[in-house]
């Protein structure tokens, strides 16, 4: 008898060298290298070169990657209008789907498999400049073009904000593409080999991967967070909320992992951060308090603080409206999208998994006017 396994859990459907998580330690490896060591000392340029070459750049090669990513972040005008037109009306995640799809027909090879990470970065140089763009369009500013100076992180904020971020809170933006950079074979990694299995262009891989991490269950409860750390509002009422969720068999948002049976390796960087750019945060004292009563209450039980907990409260400081949250997770984990779909296109095998069927066979078919 066939066995069914929902969701896939525990199936090991390929090999790969792009990412080690480790749930039961509570450690993640990018390519081999500490994901601490990374967020720490890193930037989103040199992980993308790891990524995509399995080996830290040079130095050179580094200045290469980084002027390659800021030659190739203007949108083309037909997106740039896209993003213009749309902006008030659409969901950003929704925009950024269909913006990272329209990219495909600016792109006269765009079928063209021979270079795939190539591809993915002019779209991971581009999908920042949508998100500050989407924003400013809907607070009825002017967009602000990117610039080849800068970062990648800096010239985010730049284009979001309009001027240019503190070296702390450029330093901040980095670590957080990095942290969510990649995650080994998750729902939207997933949804990007398959789709990259057929050998469908890169754009309709990444596209696939952005519509699925729009989902509550894997990229969309950042927000949720927030909304109930606003809600709880002061630490001193920590104790009572996380005592009427637990008597009520409620979810607390920001808790549980799939994978982790410890906490987030994650979390402790985006707190550092938060801490860094406002030690009197109200938002990190309430987050602190929940997180406390929750260890003290279901910690036995292996429920942990994920990266959500802290990631809205690291993008309040840096001035990300939550709405666009889960459009910052997709940019980040862009990253390991493209370094998968490069690894599913190198070594292809198209994905055709089956199901049990259940049904009933043997019907006899009825004409409809004798029903």
């Amino acid at each position: 008898m066939d066995e069914v396994k929902k969701g896939l859990e525990g199936v090991v459907v390929d090999e790969s060298r792009v990412c080690k998580v480790d749930g039961e330690e509570g450690k993640i490896w990018y390519a081999g290298y500490d994901m601490d060591d990374l967020a720490r000392e890193s930037s989103y340029e040199e992980l993308l070169f790891l990524l995509r070459n399995d080996r830290l750049p040079s130095g050179d090669e580094l200045d290469g990657i980084r002027d390659e990513m800021a030659a190739r972040r203007a949108l083309p005008d037909g997106v740039a209008e896209l993003v213009d037109r749309e902006a008030e009306r659409t969901a950003p995640m929704d925009l950024l789907r269909t913006s990272v799809s329209a990219l495909a027909s600016y792109d006269d090879e765009a079928d063209n498999l021979d270079d795939p990470t190539d591809k993915c970065l002019g779209v991971l140089a581009k999908m920042p400049t949508v998100i500050a763009r989407a924003h400013r369009v809907r607070e009825g500013e002017e967009p602000v073009e990117p610039r080849d100076d800068l970062g990648h992180a800096e010239n985010f904020l730049y284009t979001l904000h309009g001027e240019e971020p503190t070296e702390e809170e450029a330093s901040a933006m980095d670590s957080t593409f990095i942290l969510y950079a990649e995650h080994g074979m998750n729902a939207s990694t997933f949804s990007a080999c398959v789709t990259a299995s057929t050998l469908a262009n890169v754009y309709s891989s990444l596209t696939s991967a952005v519509g699925t991490l729009q989902g509550r269950l894997h990229g969309g409860a950042t927000e949720t967070v927030i909304d109930m750390l606003e809600d709880v509002g002061d630490a001193s009422n920590a104790e009572p909320f996380v005592e009427e969720k637990v008597s009520n068999k409620g979810k607390i948002p920001g808790f549980g992992h799939r994978v982790y049976e410890t906490v987030d390796p994650r979390c402790a960087h985006f707190r550092r951060h938060i801490e860094t750019l406002n030690p009197d945060s109200e938002l990190l004292a309430v987050a602190d308090a929940v997180r406390e009563e929750v260890e003290a209450r279901l910690g036995d039980k292996g429920i942990f603080p994920n990266t959500d907990l802290y990631a809205g409260a690291l993008y309040r400081e840096l001035g990300v409206p939550p709405a666009f949250y889960t459009t910052l997770f997709a940019a980040s984990r862009a990253a390991g999208w493209s370094a998968h779909i490069a690894e599913q296109i190198e070594d292809n095998r198209i994905m055709r998994p089956r199901v049990k069927f259940v049904g009933e066979t043997g019907r006899g078919y009825v004409p409809v006017d004798e029903r």
